[in-house]
């Protein structure tokens, strides 16, 4: 080869090396910058994977300025946006994974995104980290943790004062993350969970810290759900059936719900539940999928029917349904001057049959005119009897027993009726 083209050769590799170092000084200042790559590499266009800003690449500092809904959903951030959360199972996951309660606390960090009205994120970072240092405790030595909480309001453009607040000091053998929901509201909060004896005034004082709340009956975006039965309960998992009709009986007749190592909620064979689950369902048998939510459901809509008219029997009061017929309740159900039926799914049936076929429960029955009479659907009152409760819809009453001898029954009955009608 003569020394022209070797020249040529050599001159070619050093432009090329020379090419690809700039190339990627730039990747690099990019992301730097926290900006996306995208650079023609032989004809093919090369694209950065959709998490571009998830916990694993970029800490809570460096993120863009503009950080949209969809970015952080992709992210993998629970999102809270109106009335509406994404990716909540992240967050169910860190709860167990770094509650004081998890058999094994493991490290995990969770990123919260809160829209404002006016669409400006705020944004929350949680982190449980295991240290290096050690203490005793009942004998044995163990690992000091911490929670690290970070905070940052800079995109929200009508805050008092915008700024990244980092605590890094909140033990973990102190602290504990905690998910507390009512009828309302859920919340999320580090809960102090030990009293702390402090040495002097100059001590920092520990105390709970609330993350975030949103309403208890948002809507989770990225799930789905169905009904059916429990047909096997074990400590850490139940196995549903779903009902005749849910979408997910294509997949499957039987589905596994999880219910993690410290599961204290034992659900009896043959209560009808409503699984809510996100992700895929897995393709094993019975089939799986990651529950978010289980709660002791028959359907989402019914509807008491009462006819005031006497029944055909001597006394006002029936019985619907004799304890000694069900190992379910361990009170009697009676009707008052008149038949009930109920409707559901478009279905009138007698109360009596709904309940032996388990398609509704009284606790079901209870727990929506507690929810009616707290939105002020209907009206009620509390006996000071040890707590019996009257509801009274507009065309019947319920009256919920729950006195100092025991006494437990329900009685459905006429609008007019009181508790003295059913002494």
């Amino acid at each position: 080869m003569n020394k022209k083209i070797l020249t040529i050769i050599i001159t070619i590799i050093i432009v090329f090396a020379i090419a690809l170092g700039i190339l990627y000084i730039i990747d690099m200042n990019n992301i730097k910058n926290n900006k996306p790559i995208i650079f023609s590499n032989w004809g093919k266009t090369y694209t950065p994977p959709e998490h571009l800003y998830n916990i694993e690449n970029i800490e809570i500092e460096n993120l863009p300025k503009q950080y949209s809904l969809e970015q952080a959903i992709k992210d993998g951030c629970f999102v809270i946006n109106n009335n509406k959360t994404y990716n909540k199972n992240k967050l169910d996951e860190f709860v167990q994974n770094t509650g004081v309660n998890a058999q094994n606390r493991k490290e995990d960090t969770i990123r919260i995104v809160e829209y404002t009205r006016e669409g400006d994120p705020i944004i929350t970072q949680i982190s449980f980290k295991i240290k290096d240092e050690t203490y005793i405790l009942s004998g044995k030595q163990v690992n000091k943790t911490t929670y690290i909480l970070k905070r940052d309001n800079t995109r929200d453009r009508f805050a008092e004062e915008q700024k990244i607040i980092v605590d890094e000091d909140i033990p973990g053998e102190i602290y504990t993350i905690s998910l507390q929901e009512n009828s309302e509201q859920t919340k999320l909060s580090l809960e102090l969970i030990a009293e702390i004896q402090y040495v002097d005034s100059n001590s920092k004082i520990y105390d709970s810290i609330d993350i975030c709340s949103y309403l208890t009956n948002i809507e989770i975006a990225d799930s789905a759900y169905f009904y059916g039965k429990v047909i096997e309960s074990k400590q850490n998992y139940i196995i549903v059936e779903p009902n005749e009709g849910e979408e997910i009986r294509k997949s499957a007749d039987k589905i596994s719900i999880n219910l993690g190592e410290n599961n204290d909620t034992i659900y009896q064979v043959g209560t009808n539940v409503k699984i809510t689950y996100t992700g895929y369902i897995m393709e094993s048998y019975p089939a799986q999928v990651n529950a978010i939510k289980i709660e002791l459901k028959s359907a989402e809509n019914f509807e008491i029917r009462f006819y005031d008219k006497q029944p055909q029997t001597d006394t006002k009061i029936n019985k619907i349904l004799d304890k000694s017929e069900t190992d379910k309740y361990d009170y009697n159900i009676y009707s008052y001057g008149g038949l009930v039926n109920i409707l559901i799914n478009g279905e009138e049936i007698s109360l009596r049959n709904a309940l032996l076929e388990n398609k509704i429960t009284m606790n079901e029955i209870i727990v929506k005119a507690n929810k009616d009479l707290s939105e002020k659907k209907i009206t009620g009152d509390t006996y000071k009897d040890g707590g019996s409760q009257i509801y009274n819809y507009e065309n019947y009453t319920i009256i919920k027993y729950h006195n100092l001898e025991g006494n437990r029954d329900v009685y459905i009955g006429t609008k007019t009726m009181t508790i003295n009608d059913v002494k």
